[in-house]
């Protein structure tokens, strides 16, 4: 039995009273989880594959906005959704899941000036997760949300 299925019979049983807050506390941890993935260099104990020396930045940063780009996107009593990617971050699918194929390169400027036209290019890029069902993430969950039910003590 995973984690998650045990974080979800926990939902289950929350009074209605307190699902609003739950999900809040569910999008906020998740959001936590996944952007501390670009720290911790890993995906639920499972590190990314290295990637070759960089000038600037870290692997998967350099202009944060993959990292930058993780929202919830859904906070109800009945889901949570927390997405990745925008109109400026197209390949955060591609980071997450592994791609392997071929790209179109648009015409663009050098800084140098140099012009270069439209092309393909083979592409191979490793699976890198940042975001998705995680034990840790869903024990994190439980842990808060218990935090939360604890009545004040003063």
């Amino acid at each position: 039995m995973s984690s998650f299925e045990d974080l979800e019979r926990y939902l289950d049983q929350l009074p209605d009273q307190v699902l609003e807050d739950a999900a809040e506390i569910v999008a906020e941890t998740a959001v936590e989880y996944y952007k501390d993935s670009f720290t911790r260099k890993e995906f639920d104990g499972n590190p990314w594959v290295p990637g070759s020396a960089k000038k600037t930045g870290s692997l998967m940063v350099e202009s944060s906005n993959l990292m930058n780009s993780i929202t919830p996107v859904v906070i109800n009593r009945e889901r949570v959704v927390i997405s990745a990617g925008n109109d400026k971050v197209k390949y955060a699918k591609a980071h997450n899941e592994g791609f392997q194929g071929t790209v179109t390169i648009n015409p663009f400027t050098r800084s140098n000036g140099q012009q270069v036209k439209q092309h393909t290019r083979e592409m191979r890029l490793p699976k890198r997760q940042f975001i998705g069902k995680a034990e840790a993430l869903a024990n994190a969950i439980k842990a808060r949300l218990n935090q939360f039910l604890k009545p004040n003590k003063q």
